[in-house]
């Protein structure tokens, strides 16, 4: 009886620092796939801005570089993170349609208190709907 070592399942070998050449990245998709782990389709928006306040009495002023989440308001459910841009606008994608999230903006540097405002409502535009 002899006993054969197999290789460990999850490792790959090869050399450090060698660039492996067989392997091309996936296109990103310009929309994503259906979630079907949620009750709403998964094709909602919302497109919004991060402001901050440096004191009291002070104009806002937008939020560059800040993370962003966006919490559905029913159970806290974590459904999108990302950052903010250079003027403090982000934008959202699959999201459920009509849900109502509480978006939390976060400094990343511990500068500014974390805040969260809202609720906002995924759309497919990410636009808010007008009130008459």
């Amino acid at each position: 009886m002899s006993i054969v070592s197999l290789p460990q399942p999850g490792c790959l070998q090869g050399v450090p620092g060698v660039a492996f050449t067989c392997v091309v990245p996936a296109p990103m998709p310009r929309r994503l796939a259906q979630d079907y782990r949620q009750a709403n389709p998964t094709t909602g928006v919302i497109a919004d801005r991060v402001m901050f306040r440096a004191a009291t009495g002070t104009p806002e002023a937008p939020f560059a570089s800040g993370r962003v989440w966006l919490l559905r308001a029913a159970d806290g459910f974590k459904a999108w993170e990302g950052y903010s841009d250079a003027q403090g606008y982000y934008r959202a994608e699959g999201l459920e349609l009509g849900v109502a999230y509480i978006a939390v903006g976060i400094d990343p540097w511990g500068n500014h208190k974390t805040a969260a405002a809202g609720p906002v409502v995924a759309t497919l535009t990410g636009v808010p709907p007008q009130v008459p």
